[in-house]
């Protein structure tokens, strides 16, 4: 299963290097903070990038146990990955406040991952439909 998905895993890999490089290079050197960041972006990348993968590998393991309900399953690794990364990250400081550049850190991977588990979970879907019509007829 998952041999045949590498080159979506591959991606997934490549897209969040180049995009820690870019948000690196381009977004931490223009945005001045007055306190020093909270999140450090390699560990953010490190972690969104992770639990990424672990829901992708989790969503083909368990696609042909719950095929009906992958849509859901995929919601659920979701909102546990959200809740997981916010505790290990915790972007709030010693004030109890979120700076941009925190924000930033946390929010470009997770939602760059996001999109790319959703591209994912669509190419599978497709890939089990057009199996289905292939088997009907």
């Amino acid at each position: 299963m998952v041999k045949t998905n590498i080159k979506n895993i591959i991606v997934l890999v490549v897209l969040n290097i180049v995009a820690f490089i870019v948000h690196h290079q381009f977004i931490n050197t223009s945005i001045q903070a007055e306190l020093a960041p909270v999140v450090d972006i390699k560990f953010s990348y490190l972690t969104n990038a992770i639990a990424s993968l672990s829901v992708c590998v989790a969503i083909l393991f368990l696609k042909k146990k719950y095929e009906d309900q992958i849509g859901f399953v995929f919601l659920g690794l979701s909102v546990v990955k959200m809740i997981l990364i916010f505790v290990l990250l915790n972007p709030t400081n010693d004030m109890g406040n979120v700076a941009k550049i925190d924000a930033l850190a946390l929010f470009i991977p997770f939602g760059l991952n996001l999109v790319m588990e959703q591209i994912f979970i669509v190419k599978l879907l497709k890939i089990s439909d057009l199996a289905k019509e292939l088997k009907k007829s």
